[in-house]
């Protein structure tokens, strides 16, 4: 039993110069924006990302989070740590999931269809970004 949120991102449509040129900037905004973006349906959460990443950018990427996330008022990121894919299948349905979910939007595949809808009913929320 889960339920997906999606962000999906045209890369090319991107202005910022520093999300575009910055796969850690990318990466730690887009992770914001999924989790603020929630209509508080994102509360207290304890969340694991797959990742590895050298010990300055996990620090710094966390920080970050809570920062974004978190106030006086509202507690959206309760938790979270970086874990490594290969020991986690959380982690590892995550990317199925999100590989399906990108699949769905190449037109170029003509099963790409097929991939969303095995998941479609777990999908809670995607959020196109524009």
């Amino acid at each position: 039993n889960f339920r997906i949120r999606s962000i999906v991102i045209n890369k090319e449509i991107i202005r910022s110069q520093e999300l575009r040129n910055n796969k850690n900037s990318f990466y730690s905004y887009t992770i914001k924006s999924l989790l603020k973006n929630s209509n508080n349906s994102i509360l207290n959460a304890k969340i694991k990302i797959d990742g590895s990443g050298d010990r300055v950018f996990r620090k710094s990427f966390l920080t970050y989070l809570r920062q974004e996330l978190n106030s006086q008022k509202q507690t959206i990121l309760k938790n979270c740590k970086l874990v490594n894919s290969k020991k986690n299948v959380l982690i590892q349905l995550a990317d199925m999931v999100a590989g399906s979910v990108r699949r769905s939007y190449n037109i170029s595949k003509t099963d790409n269809k097929i991939y969303k809808s095995i998941i479609q009913r777990h999908i809670d929320d995607e959020w196109i970004f524009r």
